[in-house]
């Protein structure tokens, strides 16, 4: 039984897509079942018909139902890793299989020092979920999963579930890769723009650019090889981004295949009054930068701006061209 722990975006929708399937599933509430699945929950995959998965065919269950899982999909946020794991060495089998489908860095680590790293498994989401209604779950934008390889039989159980979903050797590599893309998420919490039009001003590219670049010196630097994801060559990203906008919309055509709705996990966490995952994306590309003696100037000011930003608890709607001039005076103050 494969038990999903965070039933928020990813996990409703992974979550949804297995027992579609007819994979046994089981959704887990850390303080009790996930109310807003009672009646079922609806899964759309990217290009396809919505699936519907009546209650009938999932469990709902408080921590205790992590006793008869064989495999647990991590999916809460990253600040809740720490509380998570807690939560699973009380209630989970020792030889339960964790495996991380959470934004950023630090998660895997964090589990693997309470739970002991021969069973924690780093897995990667390459794509956006977003939620119409409590109990749907849509695919946003295309991508695929990818997983260490110790959970190889969840990645094939994916697949067939209509999931795009492979193991990697190098999750190091692929996180990071990951990474660079996610450096959008506070950049479009900032600009309050559905993700389609916020990837159509060139400004807000430019500075997307600079933060990929500055994240690829600084993995450079550590000795990570940043991997392929799909049609998403990472290393050449700042290019791209800071092309002009008529050559990037016909250059950029697959990353621009995203659903009018779709906002990043960042942007979503914003409007619901949710802290956000800045620490784990901006803040270790930060981290690391100052570790390896590489400096990260506009990742450090979109940190600021963005930490400002939550404080307050309200996007500031800036465009791209307004948004440059305060990172500027961040860098250069006086």
């Amino acid at each position: 039984m494969i038990a999903v722990l965070g039933a928020g975006a990813i996990g409703g929708f992974v979550g949804g897509m297995l027992a579609s399937s007819g994979v046994p599933v089981t959704f887990v509430g850390r303080s009790g079942p996930p109310r807003a699945l009672e009646g079922g929950l609806t899964v759309t995959p990217w290009g396809g018909a919505a699936r519907e998965v009546p209650p009938n065919e999932i469990t709902l269950t408080g921590p205790e139902g992590l006793g008869a899982a064989e495999t647990i999909l991590l999916c809460t946020k990253s600040a809740d890793t720490a509380g998570a794991a807690e939560v699973i060495a009380a209630h989970a089998a020792a030889t339960a299989v964790v495996v991380s489908l959470q934004n950023g860095l630090g998660n895997v680590e964090t589990l693997s020092a309470r739970l002991g790293g021969d069973r924690v498994v780093p897995g990667m989401v390459g794509f956006n979920v977003i939620r119409p209604e409590a109990h749907h779950f849509l695919q946003a934008t295309e991508g695929e999963i990818m997983v260490g390889p110790a959970a190889l039989r969840l990645a094939q159980q994916m697949h067939g579930a209509g999931l795009p979903a492979t193991t990697h050797d190098n999750m190091t590599g692929v996180q990071w890769s990951k990474l660079i893309l996610n450096l959008n998420n506070p950049l479009n919490a900032l600009s309050g723009l559905p993700l389609r039009d916020h990837l159509m001003d060139r400004d807000w590219r430019r500075i997307g650019a600079d933060c990929a670049a500055e994240t690829i010196a600084v993995a450079r630097a550590k000795g990570i090889t940043l991997e392929r994801m799909g049609k998403v060559e990472p290393r050449i990203v700042p290019r791209v981004l800071r092309l002009p906008t008529p050559i990037f919309r016909v250059l950029a055509s697959a990353m621009l295949r995203i659903d009018p709705q779709a906002r990043t996990s960042m942007a979503q966490d914003l409007a619901a009054g949710r802290p956000s995952e800045l620490p784990w994306l901006n803040g270790k590309v930060s981290e690391a930068g100052r570790e390896v003696g590489v400096p990260t100037p506009t990742i450090d000011a979109v940190i600021a701006m963005t930490d400002a930003t939550f404080a307050e608890g309200a996007s500031p709607r800036l465009t791209g061209a307004a948004a440059r001039a305060r990172i500027a005076g961040i860098r250069s103050p006086g």
